[in-house]
């Protein structure tokens, strides 16, 4: 192990302030991405009476769309399930998505039409699973890590971390690999690719990982790649000792990528609510001893969630953000939304993005917009249904900051406006359908007519309704005639024999 000297150095906070919450929809679970444009991109796990659905809203100039259902799955015999979606968006502005309902599916969109259901690629069924998380290397091959269960005598639920590419843009997949190799289970995989385009994903172990959780004891690892997913290092535990009791544990693990080329992680210890960090200078083959963030304590004392995690993003200065739910102060008797930047050798002081009474905020999302802009979205579980989703009134919201790293000048990414209805839609063959949906989202038709307003003369090809009328007509002529010439024939049959 490499040890190296970590000593915490406090800084200021390198933010000049969050706005205020904006809520952006029920349910839970979101995740945010930015466009070259600055746009802001929000997906959320989120439902509808007899669907699960994927919600999506785009926040353009300060502004917030409508939210609008981008994936819906009909649901099976009632039962819902947390669609879970993770979004990346790519140099040449394609937001790329994936989502679950017991199978994990991959799809993609423009940035500039996100919001239009039917500009969504046919989504590929990648395999089944639960969590899953995305990156892009520069030579633009796509690596995804998903959570799959693995049955053996030992463990009948146990989810381990399975990794596989798309060298064509998401059209077809590698066979799944599993990367955790381990006989426990795992859970909150995150991946990211180094400026190096070597591949990195730590993540939760522990038994279990069916519906996003792991029994306790849980504990840390990390594996990572140095050929593009070719070949996986052996899991490495950040602390050998925790894990096996409930006395000594860890979760919620994050990792990203400094300006000084040194991958950083942070990771809540239990029971003690302390928040770890270790550095690799070496790609991840070696990792220093743990030293615990300064000024901040993790919320396990207030609120045990198993499905709480952190997570970071990097600004245009290699500058790293931290968000994550914790406290200040030990005695503290309210949970936060916290903010702390990473700065290459030491960390600020923790600031505040949004504070709760009561009610629990619960899995944090960061992306840095332009450079300098951090957009953040979580959920919030209302006080009085903590542990009840079903009844829960759980609501999604964004915060958003400037730093005071260089801005990068944004580039145009214009709107895609939805395609015009075709008013001959369903005389013909309609474009197919890429997922189940609700009523209510609209369908891509290719070739779209502009509705007439005037009328028109019909052209002898072009049938009406009162076509209809005639051909009728004409198919019962023949049998009309048949039926007065034997009334003519009987009539007069008649007449002689009266004569008679």
């Amino acid at each position: 192990m490499l040890a190296l000297a970590l000593f915490p150095v406090e800084l200021s906070a390198q933010d000049r302030g969050w706005s205020a919450p904006t809520p952006l929809g029920a349910y839970w679970f979101p995740d945010v991405a930015t466009d070259a444009s600055g746009r802001v991109h929000a997906v959320w796990s989120s439902g509808a009476e007899g669907f699960d659905t994927v919600m999506y809203a785009a926040r353009t100039d300060g502004v917030w769309s409508r939210a609008v259902d981008i994936m819906a799955m009909p649901q099976i015999a009632g039962g819902s399930e947390a669609s879970r979606p993770a979004l990346l968006v790519d140099p040449d502005n394609n937001l790329h998505l994936t989502y679950r309902y017991t199978t994990i599916y991959y799809s993609q969109a423009p940035a500039g039409g996100a919001g239009v259901p039917g500009y969504w690629r046919e989504p590929f069924a990648i395999d089944e699973g639960y969590f899953s998380r995305m990156a892009r290397d520069s030579k633009g091959v796509l690596h995804l890590v998903f959570t799959q269960n693995v049955q053996t005598a030992s463990c009948r639920i146990c989810y381990h971390i399975f990794y596989v590419r798309s060298t064509d843009d998401g059209l077809m997949w590698s066979d799944p690999v599993d990367i955790s190799v381990q006989p426990t289970g795992a859970a909150k995989p995150q991946l990211i690719v180094d400026s190096r385009d070597y591949l990195h994903v730590v993540w939760e172990g522990g038994y279990g990982g069916s519906y996003g959780q792991l029994s306790d004891p849980t504990s840390v690892f990390y594996a990572g790649s140095k050929d593009g997913g070719n070949s996986w290092s052996r899991p490495y535990a950040f602390d050998p000792r925790r894990g096996e009791t409930t006395a000594a544990m860890a979760r919620n693990i994050t990792l990203a990528e400094d300006a000084n080329g040194h991958l950083v992680t942070a990771w809540l210890a239990i029971p003690e609510d302390i928040v770890y960090y270790q550095l690799s200078t070496d790609a991840g083959a070696t990792w220093s001893v743990p030293a615990p963030i300064p000024n901040v304590l993790g919320i396990w004392g207030l609120y045990q969630s198993r499905l709480d995690d952190y997570a970071m993003a990097v600004d245009s200065a290699g500058r790293v953000h931290l968000v994550m739910v914790g406290r200040r102060l030990l005695e503290q008797p309210n949970s936060e939304l916290l903010h702390l930047v990473w700065n290459g050798s030491g960390w600020s002081a923790p600031t505040t993005i949004a504070s709760y009474a009561g009610d629990m905020p619960e899995w944090p999302r960061i992306a840095v917009g332009l450079g300098n802009q951090l957009h953040v979205v979580w959920f919030v579980r209302d006080a009085e249904n903590l542990f009840n989703s079903d009844a829960g009134n759980y609501q999604v919201w964004y915060a958003t900051s400037t730093t005071d790293s260089p801005a990068i000048a944004p580039v145009a990414v214009p709107d895609i406006p939805p395609p015009t209805p075709n008013p001959n839609a369903g005389k013909g063959n309609l474009p197919a359908i890429s997922t189940p949906t609700s009523q209510i989202r609209p369908v891509a038709v290719d070739n779209a007519i502009a509705p007439q307003v005037a009328s028109v003369l019909l052209p002898n090809n072009i049938r009406s309704e009162n076509d209809e009328v005639s051909l009728l007509a004409l198919a019962i002529a023949p049998v009309v005639a048949a039926i007065l010439l034997v009334v003519g024939l009987f009539a007069l049959r008649r007449r002689r024999r009266m004569k008679m």
